[in-house]
């Protein structure tokens, strides 16, 4: 095994500063079963990838013989959001990244560098691109693949042993987003998102890690300890459509005090949480769900108005 690093693409930013986007590759000598990359920091503050890909390649380093393929790894796609501690890339109008793929090879900065991660990882059998949910929200372990490729994709990411797979519809952003784009290229390309962004619970990116590994081993790419992938028995919740999700906002602005329900089954009508109002010292809500199901999606931060997302629910299959 070998361990190379490149800069797939460098531009210069005012102020003798240069924007480069690394890849540091793992790779096993002759016969290879595969490739898969492996990308995170498309937005800065989404710090958990960090840990994720820290961990798996500790993992391959410590195993070298246990590797049979390339691995590729894009820690820090957006080093300068990171710097700030920021979703967007820094500048005047505040760009998202995710946001401007495929790009161009004659476009902006921006642009030329999303077209360079395209090509650049273009032709791989898989990419994973990690995520962090919004501010004030945390998620399940969820994979979110494209509707159109569904058929294809729900499949082949059961073995990244996630909590949630979501089928995402193709309109909007999703095809300016890097996954999208690969998509769109004819590159196999899936999203992991797990709990919030700015946070690093490491349980839930070891469970990441782990099915990160599962994923590699079914793939014949790694070949060293794993768990199984999940039986074709075994249910994992998917999200079809986005008639299978049950919203839940509430009506009244105050103090949300939640109950804490993200990863358990409710049933229709049981209390999420309550909205306080402290000064008037009174209950101004309480959040029902509307449906049963698993909530797979709540919201951590207190402070809420008319219409805030409390969670969301993937309603319970009759």
């Amino acid at each position: 095994m070998h361990k190379e690093m490149t800069t797939i693409a460098d531009v210069a930013l005012p102020i003798e500063e240069r924007w480069g986007i690394k890849r540091c590759r793992y790779a096993t000598e002759g016969a290879s079963a595969g490739r898969v990359c492996i990308a995170t920091g498309t937005h800065g503050d989404e710090m958990m990838g960090q840990l994720i890909v820290y961990r798996i390649e500790q993992r391959i380093a410590a195993n070298p013989n246990a590797l049979n393929g390339v691995v590729d790894f894009y820690p820090m796609l957006n080093p300068l959001g990171l710097d700030i501690a920021h979703r967007m890339v820094p500048s005047a109008t505040r760009l998202d990244m995710n946001r401007a793929f495929p790009g161009s090879p004659d476009g902006t900065p921006l642009e030329y560098l999303c077209w360079q991660i395209i090509q650049d990882m273009s032709g791989a059998d898989l990419v994973l691109d990690i995520h962090a949910s919004a501010r004030n929200k945390s998620e399940l372990y969820e994979v979110r693949v494209s509707a159109k490729d569904a058929d294809k994709l729900v499949p082949r990411v059961r073995a990244l042993r996630p909590q949630l797979i979501w089928v995402y519809p193709d309109k909007g952003s999703f095809s300016a987003s890097l996954t999208g784009a690969l998509c769109d290229a004819g590159t196999d390309a899936v999203i992991l998102e797990a709990d919030e962004r700015r946070r690093m619970p490491q349980e839930i990116a070891e469970m990441v890690v782990e099915g990160i590994f599962c994923k590699l081993r079914e793939m014949g790419i790694w070949t060293g300890e794993a768990q199984n992938a999940p039986t074709q028995s075994e249910a994992i919740p998917t999200v079809l459509s986005q008639e299978d999700v049950c919203r839940v906002a509430c009506e009244y602005p105050g103090v949300y005090v939640p109950e804490d329900f993200l990863g358990t089954h409710v049933q229709a009508g049981q209390v999420l949480g309550t909205v306080i109002d402290a000064l008037e010292g009174v209950a101004r809500e309480e959040i029902k769900a509307p449906c049963s199901g698993l909530v797979f999606s709540q919201r951590s931060y207190s402070a809420v108005y008319p219409g805030t997302l409390i969670a969301r629910i993937r309603k319970e299959q009759a």
